[in-house]
Order: C-alpha cells, then sequence, then structure tokens
C-alpha cells in the first residue's frame, strides 16, 4: 500500500494573527446550514436494526421510558436534571429517556499539526473540518437526534457527551475553537479508544486528512465496525495536496516530524500527484471492504455543495436498499 505524503509545503512565510479569526472560520456557515435544510444524515440498514425507529415524537410524558442518566453538558434541557441524583452525589446528571436513544452521531476532528495547512491564516484543513462537523451536527440535532464530539492527534483528547439540546452545537463550537491543531496522528491507537468509548451502534462521522500508513486506517476502521457503528470517513485535503500548483524551486517541511526538503516543483508534480492518487486508492479500497462511506473533501471548494451532494447521495443509496 501506498504511504501517505508527509510533507506539506510552506512557501510563504507564516504572519502573526491579528485578534481571533478562529472562530469566525470554524462556525456554522448559514449558507451550508440552508443548503442541507432537507436532507438529514441517513442511517446504514445495519445500524438501523440496533437502533429501533429513526424518528421521533416531540413529547414526552408517562408513556416515555427512562432508561439511563448521563453526565451533564452545558446546553442540556434542564427540565431534564435529575435533581435527586444529585442530592445524593453533588453532580449534574441527566435523565435519558428510550426516544432520545434512536440515533447518535459521533463527530471525530483529526486536531493534528498536519490539519494546520496552510499556516499563513488562510482557511485551514482543520477550520473546514470544523465547519463541516457543525454543519453534520446540525442536521442531526435538527431531527432531534443526539450529537456527540471527540477531537484527536496522536491520542483521544476532548470529548463532549451525546446531546439533543439544539444549545449543544454552540458548546461543541466553542469546543472546536478553543483547539488549535498540534500533534501527531495515531488513527490505529484513536479510532481504538473511541471504540471503547462509544460502546452503542450509532453514526461515527471521521474528518481527517488520514496523514499516516493506511494499515493504521485499516486497522481502526475495523474496531469501529466490531461494534456495529456505521462509519462515514471525510477526507480532508487541502488543494495544494491534491493539484501541486508550486512552479518553482520549493521548501517543503514536515508538520508532524523535522523533515525538510528542497526540491523542483514543477519537475516532480506529475510523479508526486501519482502518488497521492495511489494513497487515496489504497484508502477508498480499506473503505470499501470495511463497509465505511469515503468523502473527498477539498477545502479549496464549497462546502455546501460537497455535503449536500454526499447526504443526496447516501439518502438515495440507503433509500434503494431498504
Amino acid at each position: 500500500m501506498a504511504e501517505s505524503p508527509r510533507l506539506s509545503p510552506r512557501t510563504r512565510a507564516d504572519t502573526a494573527r491579528g485578534g481571533d479569526p478562529r472562530r469566525a472560520r470554524r462556525r456554522l456557515d448559514p449558507k451550508v446550514a440552508d443548503r442541507l435544510a432537507r436532507l438529514n444524515l441517513a442511517v446504514n440498514r445495519a445500524v438501523e436494526g440496533f437502533l429501533g425507529g429513526r424518528h421521533r415524537s416531540p413529547h414526552t410524558g408517562v408513556s416515555v421510558e427512562f432508561v439511563e442518566r448521563r453526565p451533564y453538558v452545558q446546553g442540556d434541557d434542564l427540565r431534564h436534571l435529575d435533581w435527586r441524583a444529585y442530592a445524593r452525589s453533588d453532580r449534574l446528571s441527566i435523565k435519558r429517556y428510550e426516544e432520545e436513544t434512536n440515533l447518535e452521531a459521533t463527530f471525530v476532528v483529526d486536531a493534528s499539526n498536519s490539519m494546520g495547512y496552510p499556516p499563513d491564516g488562510e482557511l485551514t484543513k482543520y477550520d473546514y473540518a470544523c465547519q463541516a462537523a457543525m454543519a453534520l451536527a446540525h442536521v442531526v440535532l435538527r431531527e432531534r437526534d443526539g450529537a456527540a464530539l471527540a477531537l484527536f492527534d496522536h491520542t483521544l483528547g476532548r470529548m463532549l457527551a451525546p446531546s439533543t439540546s439544539p444549545g449543544h452545537l454552540h458548546v461543541m463550537g466553542e469546543a472546536l475553537v478553543e483547539r488549535d491543531p498540534e500533534g501527531t496522528t495515531d488513527l490505529a491507537s484513536v479510532l481504538g479508544l473511541l471504540t471503547e468509548r462509544v460502546r452503542r451502534p450509532g453514526i461515527v462521522v471521521v474528518f481527517s486528512d488520514l496523514f499516516g500508513d493506511v494499515s493504521s486506517l485499516d486497522q481502526g476502521l475495523g474496531f469501529l465496525r466490531t461494534r456495529n457503528h456505521d462509519v462515514i470517513v471525510m477526507h480532508v485535503m487541502h488543494g495544494d495536496e491534491l493539484e501541486f500548483p508550486f512552479d518553482r524551486l520549493t521548501r517543503f517541511e514536515g508538520m508532524e516530524d523535522d523533515a525538510r526538503l528542497l526540491v523542483d516543483a514543477p519537475a516532480l508534480r506529475e510523479s508526486y500527484k501519482a502518488v497521492v492518487t495511489e494513497w487515496r486508492n489504497d484508502v477508498r479500497r480499506v473503505c470499501h471492504r470495511r463497509g465505511v462511506d469515503y468523502k473527498l473533501l477539498d477545502t479549496s471548494k464549497p462546502l455546501e455543495l460537497a455535503l449536500s451532494s454526499y447526504l443526496g447521495t447516501r439518502l438515495a443509496r440507503l433509500g434503494r436498499a431498504r
């Protein structure tokens, strides 16, 4: 299998950031939300059998069965606080009901250093992944399903428990804004840890540039599939990484190691693109073999078009399979 390209080009000097542009670059774009208004994150049939009914009644009452408690997350509906449990333990918790457990989608965002490309203050791969995760979380929460968030580099970092509260979107957004890309990537380890944390079958959406050995991705996806999760891989790449547009002698620096390489970029372009194509083909084959959806997200393309096209195709495909 081909190895992923491990060097990212730096052709411009890093510039000091004025203010904090991260909030603007990582928030939910209203254009994207509007474009996805009539779509949903359809559930794979294999998972749906474990999840029960797809849609829930908006009503609550004695007919809704209490099933468990979970820790309180900022933004949760205060009406569901378990005050008796708080009196016993001095910890806030939320009562969960059967109608709340039909679907949980976990959005797993790669926050390793390579996701910080380009390093000059423009929209990065991490920014784009944040926007995509927020957009799909908005779709899930609009359907009154549960959305969860996990951030990772070489290990699993901050996790937000699933919530159906509309206010949870703001909490997720704050977590994404507060984190800046750092560290290396270890997909096998991270997805293995995630499998232990997210035990109930649901949808798991991974946003990553997938830097690393394809075998590590294969192993990690295998862990998730053993729990019967419906897994979607959103492969986030910058246009520079796909097209290699550099037209002069260019220095490349490793974003997750100390490697440096000075090359004649035009002379290298075709061989570089051939390696990237082979690597992406290996990634797609691994996803197909594991029964995992694969979607390339090119940061140079409008996000609303990429996501609406994917969701429409997924809905049509899974609808035909029923």
